[in-house]
């Protein structure tokens, strides 16, 4: 009975997402993830191997972090550093929370009980033999894994792993490269983007990955416009391509994507407050 009552949520959670993604107010969205979020883990102790169900967690705490509370950190990070750190922290704890729930599955394939335990062989097998209905879980996985680790670029141990998101997110591609609004080339232009060549980051990749998701997307999606100028635009000190991205979201009529309006609503507020302060990340802006 307890299992019918959580295929029944599951089944609601996913025809009423379409009404979250396209609420434009931001902080009715906020109350209404982190409720459910909560509501759908006391749901899956009725039922703790729910797939399904640890996918919804997996996709809601990945959004709830970059959407909200990494948003907050990067507002604070401009007026209060303690504050910042705080927000900081508890993004990479969202991001983690995510992982966790879309890696149950992945570990038990690979018969492991934990993702410091998988070594190189043991995901390229694994990756070998995913399928198409693998890449929700794949995707969500690494995305999260990626993001936690971009908030903690000063720690050694935490950048070794980039490879294997590398991997796993090359596996999404190569089965199915428009999931999520093609998710994997704007994580592939942030990640190749956000760095120096030094530190890794290929400038030519990301910037063709970005061009990938606006195309798939049909810059529809303000988010890919958005990060494109956050990241490359500003690593490669261009100015013109920074305020030309900018300019794109804010100016971007609001129901450009009514399916999508949350997603566009949070883009614009970021470009706006990125704009107001987006001088400080260029040279020839100081001198």
């Amino acid at each position: 009975m307890n299992k019918l009552v959580v295929s029944g949520v599951s089944g609601a959670m996913d025809k009423g997402r379409s009404a979250f993604e396209r609420e434009p107010d931001l902080d009715i969205a906020e109350t209404a993830l982190a409720s459910n979020l909560k509501l759908l883990e006391a749901v899956l102790q009725q039922d703790p191997e729910n797939i399904q169900l640890r996918l919804f967690l997996a996709e809601g705490y990945a959004l709830y972090s970059m959407a909200f509370v990494e948003d907050r950190y990067e507002e604070l990070d401009y007026s209060d550093s303690e504050l910042a750190d705080y927000q900081r922290k508890r993004a990479i704890l969202f991001y983690n929370r995510s992982k966790n729930y879309a890696s149950d599955d992945l570990l038990k394939k690979m018969n492991t009980s934990s993702v410091d335990l998988v070594n190189e062989d043991t995901l390229k097998k694994y990756l070998a033999q995913t399928k198409k209905e693998d890449v929700r879980a794949l995707f969500w996985f690494a995305f999260s894994w990626g993001a936690a680790i971009n908030l903690q670029r000063d720690e050694i141990v935490q950048l070794a792993s980039l490879p294997y998101i590398e991997m796993i997110m090359n596996r999404v591609k190569e089965l199915d490269d428009k999931y999520y609004f093609g998710g994997v080339y704007l994580f592939e232009g942030m990640y190749y983007g956000g760095r120096p060549p030094m530190l890794g980051g290929d400038m030519e990749r990301s910037k063709a990955a970005f061009e990938k998701a606006l195309a798939i997307s049909d810059k529809k999606i303000l988010l890919v416009s958005y990060y494109y100028a956050r990241s490359y635009c500003i690593q490669i000190q261009d100015l013109e391509c920074f305020k030309k991205n900018l300019d794109f979201v804010i100016n971007s009529k609001d129901d450009i994507y009514p399916e999508q309006m949350l997603a566009n609503s949070l883009a614009k507020r970021k470009a706006i407050r990125l704009l107001k302060h987006g001088s400080g990340y260029f040279i020839e802006d100081e001198k």
